[in-house]
């Protein structure tokens, strides 16, 4: 179901933008509607980027949290404690895994990936 809306409408209330319908809930003309995405490609490559700067961020987050530890564990007593290593290094591997399902393996994990072996599956129980 589509639902063809002028852009310049006045709306107040809530929008959730979905991969493939939206709902809004508010005063306004229209209360919800539900619409499929027409750009794939265009929605394949904003979740692909999100992923990277959601990685990106991570990544940030975790240089000034690990960094801010080990500052005050330095001027508070003789060196990095093994409980800041052991955070430092399950943190590390975190972002290691995500690195990798970010960078390296989208094609195998990703929605894609699923729905291409959906429609393979489709097809051989077409035949």
């Amino acid at each position: 179901m589509t639902s063809h809306r002028d852009e310049g409408e006045s709306f107040e209330g809530i929008h959730v933008e979905l991969p493939f319908f939206s709902v809004r809930v508010g005063r306004g003309s229209g209360v919800w509607y539900m619409s499929v995405n027409d750009n794939d490609a265009y929605e394949r490559a904003r979740r692909r980027v999100r992923a990277r700067l959601g990685f990106f961020r991570h990544l940030a987050t975790a240089a000034a949290v690990l960094g801010a530890v080990v500052f005050f564990d330095l001027i508070t007593g003789g060196g990095v404690s093994g409980f800041v290593q052991v955070i430092a290094g399950i943190w590390g591997a975190v972002l290691v895994w995500q690195a990798f399902n970010v960078f390296v393996f989208p094609a195998v994990w990703s929605r894609e990936a699923e729905e291409r072996m959906i429609q393979e599956e489709l097809r051989r129980q077409q035949h």
